[in-house]
């Protein structure tokens, strides 16, 4: 067939065109299984988020989240123009020039790799493809991915079709919206309304330069250049995508060497906040809807929802305020009386041998540390009784102390506890829900367990 064609360069090309458009069809229909997963119709129209779902008292007021990745997608008007910016500038300069796939961006990547400036070529497109649609995933790949240097081209070329797809049924502003809402930025924030809060404790359409940038630069890195795990890494990243922000006409010379002189500014407040809500309530709520999420065949944890309870807030803040003030009395009064002494004792008043050595029994350290003996217990206790630093919750705050396991057992053991439930009798709304001093300490719910 291809011998009628005469001219030998149209010839080679009719041959060239041919065989992509088989090797595509191969690739989206999966051809004997070779060439793994390629998403659907359907999967561009319907990308799949995993989306915390959210839980508020009766008037409104966000006390916890229940997520495996804590992510909140927003719409592209609430995003700082700041980000948008320093994404384009850093990531892919053409975004709005190319359809997906930069061929020109490419052929320059390839020839600043070969001069040992190693960049890469992928576009915000490309991965999006990739964050969307896990194509590096194992359940991604086929037969082909078990031959040296197959498995990348085939899913490279599996994320440009996909990134041609989505570029044919999204506009630019959606394209740059979804990867924003879909990309890590590590310590379990997922999207950039969650890293907003997490690292500067505000959304995303009140980041200004550095913070943009700051965040901007981890998607290079979530690791390296963590400004929590890594801050000397974090603020030089940052300021290199200042410099691309400068190259690409966002920013001018002076703006950049003024803002690059400002330190960090992290603000971790927000999910310190969150976190130290009622979890007991939080437990409580989620165990009662484990039930109803398997009926319904709903994963609690990534399908977004909005859960009220009956709480009031304001009956909350007063009984958590009443419980610390009390029970932190109460504890004050016991120290003071048993001080120097063993309070755990019988009806008549004898101290219960080993009682300390039966809780520690109790511990996963405990069954480790046999493992690591052979089952010699005296190794085992020899080894909880080996003081070191560490903190300890007091109602004074976490105290650094120079505590052996032991020790730790014991001042936790001593310490009160309690439990509150408030209801309406009329109508059997819980308003008030204090499982126990600490949540993150002690996790014995005294309503729901006691």
């Amino acid at each position: 067939m291809f011998r009628r064609v005469k001219n030998r360069p149209l010839r080679y090309l009719i041959i060239t065109v041919y065989c992509v458009v088989l090797f595509t069809c191969a690739v989206q229909l999966n051809f004997l299984w070779l060439f793994g997963y390629s998403p659907t119709r359907k999967d561009i129209l319907m990308p799949t988020l995993n989306v915390a779902s959210e839980l508020y008292t009766a008037d409104s007021v966000l006390i916890g989240r229940y997520f495996d990745e804590d992510r909140d997608p927003i719409p592209f008007d609430s995003i700082s123009s700041d980000v948008i910016n320093a994404l384009i500038a850093t990531e892919d300069i053409r975004f709005y020039k190319h359809h997906g796939v930069d061929f020109l961006g490419l052929a320059s990547g390839i020839v600043s790799t070969l001069k040992g400036d190693q960049r890469g070529a992928s576009t915000i497109t490309q991965q999006l493809a990739k964050n969307l649609f896990k194509t590096r995933y194992s359940h991604s790949q086929g037969y082909l991915s078990k031959i040296p240097g197959l498995r990348i081209l085939v899913t490279k070329y599996k994320e440009w079709m996909t990134a041609y797809k989505l570029e044919s049924k999204y506009s630019k502003k959606e394209i740059i919206t979804m990867y924003l809402n879909t990309v890590s930025f590590s310590n379990n924030a997922f999207g950039i309304k969650s890293a907003s809060l997490r690292y500067f404790n505000k959304l995303p359409s009140q980041l200004n330069t550095n913070e943009s940038a700051l965040l901007v630069g981890m998607l290079k890195g979530t690791t390296i250049y963590n400004p929590i795990r890594n801050p000397k890494n974090a603020l030089q990243r940052r300021n290199v995508v200042l410099s691309q922000m400068q190259k690409a006409g966002f920013l001018s010379s002076d703006e950049v060497a003024q803002l690059a002189q400002d330190s960090l500014k992290l603000d971790l407040g927000y999910h310190a906040k969150v976190d130290a809500n009622d979890s007991y309530l939080r437990s409580a709520v989620y165990r009662w809807l484990d039930k109803w999420s398997q009926d319904n065949e709903i994963d609690i944890n990534k399908a977004g929802l909005k859960i009220y309870t009956t709480i009031d807030s304001r009956m909350q803040k007063i009984a958590e305020e009443v419980v610390a003030k009390k029970m932190k009395e109460l504890q004050r009064r016991l120290e003071n009386t048993w001080s120097g002494t063993e309070p755990w004792r019988d009806k008549e008043g004898n101290v219960i041998p080993d009682f300390l050595e039966n809780q520690a029994r109790k511990l996963p350290i405990y069954q480790s540390l046999m493992q690591r003996f052979n089952n010699n217990e005296d190794s085992v206790f020899q080894e909880l009784r080996k003081k070191k630093e560490m903190e300890v919750f007091t109602w004074d705050g976490m105290k650094k102390v120079n505590y052996s396991t032991m020790d730790s057992l014991k001042h936790y053991v001593m310490m009160l506890n309690t439990g509150m439930m408030a209801m309406n009798p009329y109508s059997g709304e819980i308003k008030v829900w204090v499982g126990g001093i600490n949540h993150h300490f002690f996790k014995f719910d005294h309503v729901n367990q006691g």
